[in-house]
């Protein structure tokens, strides 16, 4: 999980975090690859590459660990698989 280059409001998942996300959402929808979340300066979602087939509530989850990563710098607790 990184800001994306350019854009200090954007929070992009690479691949293999999203992978890992996944696994603590069995019933995830989100695919394998990379995804981008944007927000405006009050936190509210802005933008997003998520497709509609792929919304739900992982997606929705994933943008709120997203928005807390760019509020807080915290990572969530499932990167810790992947990030010791």
């Amino acid at each position: 999980m990184e800001l994306f280059s350019g854009n200090k409001r954007r929070v992009i998942v690479p691949r293999h975090e999203i992978a890992a996300f996944n696994r603590q959402w069995p019933c995830s929808t989100l695919r394998d690859r990379a995804y981008w979340f944007e927000f405006d300066a009050s936190g509210d979602l802005v933008d997003t590459d998520c497709p509609a087939s792929d919304d739900g509530p992982a997606a929705s989850a994933l943008a709120d660990d997203c928005r807390e990563f760019l509020e807080s710098g915290d990572l969530p607790e499932w990167l810790s698989e992947i990030i010791p």
